[in-house]
């Protein structure tokens, strides 16, 4: 017996209704020729194809960030992948940058400190991917726009992923970060290809919501200070991953349900 109109309709909105609740926020940018979408402040500029967060010179800092605010609440995830180039001198190695999100006063304005400040601190609240290629090596999540030093263990966050001094500069690389809203889990994967790893080089716990509240300006900050080096973003791709409220959650399973036994009974 195959199922009646009413049946399949209601079935195919429910979960229509489920899905098209979990609304996502998204910029893609393939490379840079055009800023359009971004505030870039301090030192950072459009440099042909690239966003050049800072230059080849000392003592600068530099920040990019979408136009928009981020609207956040406790189920608010996101996934980023871009690519990047700090080009930097032999045996002397620039600080780094950081993926940052940050709902400072300033909102989409802000600028921290150059040189070790990597241009997130001072920022507060901020949540600040470090990618520092400079001794010490670190890769690690720092809130409160905390400088790397001032840390309880200096230039050691928890979870911090450490490698050999340069070892991701002088050459394109891959960052992906993905952050888990419903576990507060925040994964970081690094690689010379396109493909990202099955393994994250590091993980750590953060509350983005509880860190930055109901909003935060999403982007880049970098610094250089008496060592220096172009720092370079060479494309960007970003979306929210909303967790589905409990309601939704169920009314997308009932659908799912729902089809899958519709596909039962017009099979026989």
């Amino acid at each position: 017996m195959r199922p009646n109109l009413i049946t399949r309709t209601a079935a195919a909105a429910c979960l229509l209704l489920a899905l098209g609740s979990a609304s996502a926020t998204t910029a893609v940018y393939n490379d840079f020729s055009s800023t359009d979408g971004l505030t870039l402040n301090g030192d950072a500029a459009q440099a042909g194809s690239r966003l050049r967060l800072v230059p080849f010179l000392p003592a600068q800092s530099g920040t990019a960030f979408l136009n928009e605010a981020l609207t956040l609440d406790a189920g608010t995830g996101f996934q980023t992948h871009f690519k990047f180039h700090v080009d930097t001198n032999a045996g002397d190695p620039t600080d780094g940058f950081a993926f940052l999100l940050q709902n400072d006063g300033a909102g989409v304005n802000a600028l921290g400190a150059g040189g070790q400040g990597l241009g997130y601190v001072g920022l507060t609240p901020s949540v600040a991917v470090v990618f520092r290629g400079r001794n010490p090596n670190l890769i690690g999540v720092i809130t409160g726009g905390t400088d790397p030093a001032d840390l309880p263990i200096p230039f050691q966050p928890p979870g911090f992923f450490s490698a050999g001094e340069s070892d991701f500069y002088n050459q394109p690389m891959n960052a992906w970060i993905d952050y888990d809203a419903g576990s507060t889990t925040l994964k970081v994967y690094l690689s010379d290809t396109d493909i990202q790893p099955g393994d994250a080089v590091m993980t750590a716990s953060v509350d983005l919501f509880g860190t930055l509240g109901t909003q935060a300006y999403v982007g880049f900050s970098a610094g250089n200070g008496g060592s220096f080096g172009d720092q370079d973003i060479l494309n960007w791709q970003f979306t929210t991953t909303p967790v589905p409220e409990a309601g939704t959650a169920g009314m997308l399973a009932l659908g799912l349900l729902s089809l899958g036994l519709m596909r039962r009974r017009a099979a026989r």
